[in-house]
């Protein structure tokens, strides 16, 4: 085919909606159309080639390293485990007694073979109703006893996100080998606690405002008073039918993809009618779902072992809980209950804004691999023994000064609206079929801070453990979990850090000799997203191996010491 009618492989590749009015600035809906119509072309040709590509990627950065010991920093997770050496700031559950809460205990229960901690007992709320939290246990991975030996905010997020230098961050060893319209977006821009890379010189988008908007209207649209030319709705129209009349020449050559093409040239058609039209009657209603169901969650009273037993506070150090509000550790008021903290907590900062996009750009076909954040703990209500004011705070992340009473209540709270949030999305996900499978099923999300908490023996806080990282990995890969694998030690770290607390330990046989780094939970993430070559595999095996949809723990977890 001739050049002259761009039916080339070049040119199907690099024309698009706007062929034919080169003397125009192409409207944003133009570039849209162009990219879709692109993308519809990569994704034909990738299964015509039998390569199904990676499984998308969502990373969730908690930055300012909360304490993790409610939610996914296990400790002893099996039955056959040595009991641990306690450390209040670990526990998981309050211990009471006549009728008020009097201290806290680790407390965790079996579920599929594994021991689980207390807040997985419990229900949250979805769209469809009340949901055990046992639903996201079937679908997660716990990587646990890893560290880099350096203390550091950005540095221990950076090197989780991108641990070997020369190779692929996680999130661009996703978009490498994506036939996604977008390989890679990030919303908010995580500046310096971020680190992308890809090998494959696949663009990482990072977007501002509200992140919609401002992915589709990255196309390079015109300013205000640069369309010129026809009106507006007529090369709208134009656009639609070229980009149109471009699939169906491709479906129509003998080039790879063309036949797969073919069969799906109405669900093509149908994506790109709705154009950028479909965002705010989507984006409303769907930031508001999930924000009613992750405050809801976070807001729920009567927990048993959590918010059926009033919290008053005796002015000891285990009763503060560290504010934005002077950078300080703020004691509870003894006329206060806090079981009132959590019942005006507002969701964390852009959560229900982040996972909102992630179901549209998914469920869309847009993106594979997604940056999104959770923040702190906000509109926390407080009564300050220094001064009786009662007052909402932010409790920030970085807990040094949340003592342990208030630490189980707080991260409870936190960790059932992230959790909350996450079964939403599943639940959407899995509505959406795409090659006879659900989305689900293609999908692996990642929870990481820059590390856990190292544990203050006295009950006091926690500082930065950044030799007992910890993440937790989500996907409909599997269904029988929850897994954990890693070693952690028995003891603490001396001095005012004794206990059990999840410093990393040396995996027998392991190809990384004595406490695995961050390369090693990078490498068995990997080995969910089903990337052809694992880059980090020589340097630190990956601990678990998809069968199926079983997956096979290659190295037991266990307590050493």
């Amino acid at each position: 085919m001739g050049d002259e009618n761009n039916f080339s492989r070049r040119g199907f590749m690099a024309g698009g909606a706007v062929i034919g009015a080169t003397a125009l600035i192409p409207t944003p809906l133009e570039r849209l159309l162009n990219v879709l119509s692109t993308g519809f072309i990569h994704e034909a040709q990738a299964e015509a080639n039998g390569t199904a590509g990676a499984r998308n990627y969502i990373n969730i950065l908690m930055a300012g390293g909360p304490l993790r010991y409610t939610f996914d920093a296990w400790m002893r997770t099996n039955p056959s485990d040595t009991q641990l050496d306690f450390n209040p700031m670990v526990a998981t559950k309050y211990v009471s007694s006549g009728g008020r809460v009097t201290g806290v205990e680790y407390s965790s229960f079996n579920y599929n073979g594994v021991l689980v901690p207390h807040m997985f007992s419990h229900t949250v709320n979805s769209s469809a109703g009340q949901r055990p939290l046992t639903d996201l246990l079937k679908h997660m991975l716990v990587i646990r006893g890893f560290g880099t030996g350096f203390d550091g905010h950005p540095f221990n997020a950076t090197v989780q996100q991108a641990p070997v230098g020369g190779v692929s961050s996680v999130m661009g060893l996703a978009a490498d080998y994506s036939s996604k319209t977008f390989e890679a977006v990030e919303w908010p821009n995580r500046g310096a606690y971020g680190n992308y890379m890809s090998l494959k010189g696949k663009a990482l988008n990072k977007l501002t405002g509200s992140p919609l908007h401002s992915l589709l209207e990255g196309f390079g649209g015109p300013q205000g008073g640069r369309v010129k030319g026809r009106d507006l709705k007529t090369r709208n129209r134009d656009a639609f039918d070229l980009a149109q009349a471009r699939l169906r020449a491709y479906a129509q050559s003998d080039f790879a993809g063309s036949t797969v093409l073919a069969k799906n040239l109405s669900n093509a058609s149908d994506l790109m009618k709705k154009g950028i039209g479909n965002i705010d009657g989507y984006w409303t209603s769907a930031v508001n779902r999930y924000k009613s169901i992750i405050e809801s969650s976070m807001r729920q009273s009567g927990l048993v072992g959590i918010s059926d037993i009033p919290l008053i506070s005796d002015q000891g150090n285990f009763w503060r809980v560290h504010v934005a509000d002077g950078n300080r550790g703020l004691t509870v008021h003894p006329d206060f209950d806090m079981r009132s903290a959590v019942s005006t907590m507002t969701e964390s900062g852009g959560l229900s804004e982040g996972l909102a996009l992630a179901e549209y750009v998914l469920k869309e076909g847009l993106v594979s691999s997604l940056n999104i954040q959770v923040g702190d703990l906000n509109n926390v209500t407080l009564r300050d023994a220094a001064n009786g004011v009662t007052m909402a705070h932010t409790g920030i992340k970085d807990m040094h000064e949340t003592g342990a009473i208030p630490a189980v209540l707080l991260t409870t709270a936190y960790y059932r609206a992230l959790a909350a949030g996450l079964l939403e999305l599943i639940d959407q996900l899995k509505k959406t079929k795409v090659n006879n499978t659900d989305l689900w099923s293609e999908t692996v999300v990642q929870i990481i801070s820059e590390f856990n908490r190292s544990a203050r023996a006295n009950g006091t806080g926690s500082d930065h453990g950044f030799n007992q990282m910890v993440t937790s990995v989500y996907t409909g890969a599997f269904s029988n979990g929850p897994y954990v694998v890693g070693n952690i030690s028995k003891g603490g770290h001396g001095g005012g850090y004794t206990g059990t607390q999840g410093i990393g330990a040396a995996i027998d046989g392991y190809n990384q000799a004595g406490r695995p780094t961050p390369t090693m939970a990078a490498s068995t993430v990997a080995a969910l997203l089903r990337v052809p070559k694992n880059p980090y595999e020589n340097l630190a095996a990956p601990l678990v191996e998809l069968s199926g949809n079983s997956l096979r723990v290659m190295k037991t977890a266990k307590i050493v010491g």
